[in-house]
């Protein structure tokens, strides 16, 4: 299954999320495919988003975005993608909880 595939079937998978917590997850999952990752840390990357998007109060989004914040610098501190590559995927993640965050606003 190439890489294509699977964000495919994730995002597919991610459908059943309500309205426009899959329309975050698509809009993030957009900006992710722009990066090129390698597909090891695609995958994973999209699965972050997904919990971003999923998230149902701000203390479950402060989580979410930690933990996706953590794997980019991780991939950064063991030299695996470039600081730019880096940069750029921390700033998807902080796209995406941006998002998720004003939705949560506008819930309450």
């Amino acid at each position: 299954m190439t890489v294509t595939d699977r964000l495919s079937l994730l995002q597919y998978e991610h459908l059943s999320l309500g309205g426009s917590a899959a329309a975050q997850f698509t809009q993030s999952l957009d900006a992710l495919r722009v990066l090129t990752l390698a597909e090891r840390y695609e995958h994973p990357a999209a699965l972050y988003l997904g919990d971003i998007a999923d998230v149902e109060d701000r203390e479950e989004l402060l989580c979410a975005k930690s933990l996706a914040l953590g794997f980019a610098h991780g991939l950064i501190a063991a030299k695996v993608i470039s600081e730019a590559q880096g940069e750029a995927l921390r700033q998807v993640f902080q796209d995406a909880a941006d998002r998720a965050s004003a939705e949560l606003l506008s819930k309450s």
